[in-house]
């Protein structure tokens, strides 16, 4: 298992994919992916349901989404944890939209 700092270090790569978070609560919010690493993401939404401690899936189309938790949010901004990793080509691959 990696630990929190060695987190912080996997790359990330800048994005502004739009998506849409979905709370466990069924509440939807428009948002833009801003950076994405294998571990996570920061999202920027007007969402004020969205609370550190929340599940909430990212829709990245009809037939995908990622489950994640929000770790922290301020100011519009929230950075969450997936519950699993993604392949980095796909991390990466955010940044192609």
């Amino acid at each position: 298992m990696i630990n929190p700092i060695e987190k912080r270090r996997i790359a990330r790569h800048i994005s502004g994919r739009s998506v849409i978070v979905k709370s466990s609560h069924g509440e939807r919010a428009k948002a833009v992916i801003r950076d994405v690493s294998i571990y996570g993401c920061s999202l920027v939404t007007d969402a004020s349901w969205m609370r550190v401690g929340s599940v909430v899936a990212i829709a990245l189309s009809v037939e995908r989404s990622i489950q994640a938790i929000v770790r922290w949010s301020r100011g519009g901004v929230s950075g969450v944890e997936f519950l699993r990793p993604i392949p980095d080509a796909e991390a990466e691959s955010f940044g192609d939209t």
